[in-house]
């Protein structure tokens, strides 16, 4: 029932937007796990949308992907300023948030989905507003390269060592890029982490700014990375208050340094 719910919520946007395209994209992509087959350009609620061909670009730019998540934002809309995007993809939630006059950075280190990314800024008239960082979030500073998924571009992995190959990656600390941020002390943060796996490195190497700001939430993907090594390290920084966005997402909310 659930399921089917999503897949209303999913086609009932499409249909806003007269895109019936896209709606029979979404049934060969449920029943085939294909996409369409040329690069199209779509608007959704959220904006409009560069979507390569062949991938699931379509699905990304819609409204109610994620929606737990994005409905968990939206409603803490006004308790922050600063939004950062840490695997960015295509861009959508900068996109979303940066039209409500949000600040955003957006960290995304997959060639392929920068490109597209930029695209995307520059179609909603957003290129000089959101911040991208063509990075990859971790612990240490390093180079590697990165598993690139063609059809669910998100799902793109990045090697956790240093391991060569065609489809090369940058790693950095947040604590490294702090300073070239700009984010006063008093600026209220909002932080998505989505990174498929490696969310407990990225946290270890941003234990420095998240103990300096003292108003900063977090939506983590512990689907692969798991909820308690999550939580444990937060706890290693801040006290938190922690709870679930959904089956794939936890939030953490800083409520004091040690």
């Amino acid at each position: 029932m659930r399921q089917l719910i999503t897949y209303l919520r999913y086609f009932f946007e499409y249909l806003k937007h007269g895109d019936i395209r896209s709606i029979i994209t979404s049934v060969q992509y449920v029943l085939f796990n294909t996409s369409h087959k040329n690069d199209r350009i779509i608007r959704t609620s959220i904006g409009t949308f560069f979507c390569r061909n062949n991938t699931n670009d379509f699905q990304f730019a819609n409204l109610a992907y994620e929606w737990g998540v994005k409905r968990f934002i939206l409603k803490r809309k006004k308790e922050f300023s600063v939004f950062i995007d840490a695997g960015s993809c295509i861009g959508d939630y900068c996109i979303l948030l940066a039209k409500m006059d949000k600040r955003c950075f957006a960290f995304e280190p997959v060639s392929d989905n920068i490109k597209t990314l930029m695209k995307n800024l520059r179609l909603n008239n957003l290129q000089n507003t959101v911040r991208i960082l063509p990075y990859g979030l971790g612990e240490y500073n390093y180079q590697t390269s990165y598993k690139f998924d063609p059809l669910n571009t998100g799902a793109s992995r990045l090697h956790k060592d240093k391991r060569p190959g065609e489809n090369k990656a940058e790693i950095r600390r947040l604590d490294d890029l702090m300073p070239s941020l700009g984010i006063e002390p008093e600026e209220a943060i909002f932080m998505k982490i989505d990174i498929e796996g490696m969310e407990t490195e990225a946290l270890r190497g941003a234990m420095e700014f998240i103990r300096f700001y003292p108003q900063i939430t977090l939506i983590i993907e512990d689907y692969h990375s798991g909820q308690f090594p999550i939580t444990d390290t937060l706890k290693e920084i801040a006290v938190f208050e922690f709870g679930k966005v959904d089956k794939f997402n936890m939030y953490a909310k800083k409520l004091r340094n040690y």
